[in-house]
């Protein structure tokens, strides 16, 4: 049986994705064999070690070398942490191109500060988890996964040497998709989003698309989507009650969207692969 979303072992890339809320959670890595990798969504997460112990937050990659023993915490369950996770093999071009993968260095912390960058990456990481997802034996599967993972790290890496930063994304749009990840099961259409960000719909849904390469009204129904997903393979709460925790109050409009996104309803979505 192939696991839910946060294991899709024995898959290589492994992927994952994470959303902790308002809980307290402690953890131990259970995959110590492989490089791995965390990309903060949302909140924060602690990384604990024997001998230290570090704070990842928003927009934060961190490469975590193989064969260490460590353990993870959520510091403010009130803010949750939410990330996509991944267990990888470090390639050739990976280890010639970037010093980021000397075992002797157990942790990196790569910080994305451009936001659109942001959007890019978790978009990239989203694509990877649900081909592992849906397409298991998908014909060239690893090696296409491993070349989207090249690229994602080299892109991160090159932001970083940059000395000039690439074009961040309008902060009034910044500050509306904080104000929208804080709660994704508040009424945040496109009108309420363009109040926060103090701009005319017109003007919002222009600086939204051109940010982030997607619609305001795409964007925010993708990430309850992801959500709701998340929620059905986690928890055992009903569909109507999924959809009522990320923002759709008509159950049978949210299982259509459901149905459009993931080309399944949410009750076949639920049962074990």
């Amino acid at each position: 049986m192939r696991s839910i979303i946060g294991s899709v072992a024995p898959l290589m890339p492994m992927t994952g994705y994470f959303n902790s809320r308002r809980e307290r959670r402690e953890w131990v890595e259970g995959n110590l064999e492989n490089w791995n990798a965390y990309f903060t969504l949302r909140g924060a997460g602690e990384v604990r070690y024997a001998t230290e112990q570090f704070q990842t937050s928003v927009g934060d990659f961190l490469v975590l070398a193989p064969g260490v023993h460590r353990s993870y915490r959520i510091p403010a369950p009130r803010d949750g942490w939410e990330f996509y996770w991944l267990h990888f093999r470090a390639t050739p071009r990976l280890t010639h191109t970037l010093d980021w993968f000397d075992r002797r260095r157990v942790w990196r912390r790569h910080a994305v500060a451009d936001v659109s960058l942001r959007v890019r990456i978790a978009a990239s990481f989203e694509e990877m988890h649900q081909i592992n997802l849906t397409q298991p034996d998908l014909p060239g599967r690893e090696a296409m996964l491993e070349a989207m993972l090249e690229a994602v790290i080299l892109r991160i890496a090159s932001a970083g040497a940059l000395q000039q930063p690439s074009p961040q994304m309008d902060t009034r749009i910044e500050n509306a998709l904080e104000h929208f990840h804080r709660d994704i099961a508040a009424q945040s259409g496109v009108d309420q989003l363009a109040e926060v960000a103090g701009l005319s719909r017109s003007q919002f849904c222009r600086l939204f698309r051109q940010g982030t390469g997607r619609t305001a009204q795409q964007y925010v129904e993708d990430r309850r989507l992801e959500m709701a997903a998340y929620y059905l393979r986690t928890t055992a709460q009903s569909v109507s009650e999924v959809a009522e925790l990320v923002g759709f109050q008509n159950p049978f409009y949210f299982t259509n969207r459901f149905r459009r996104r993931f080309s399944e309803s949410p009750s076949n979505y639920r049962r074990p692969r």
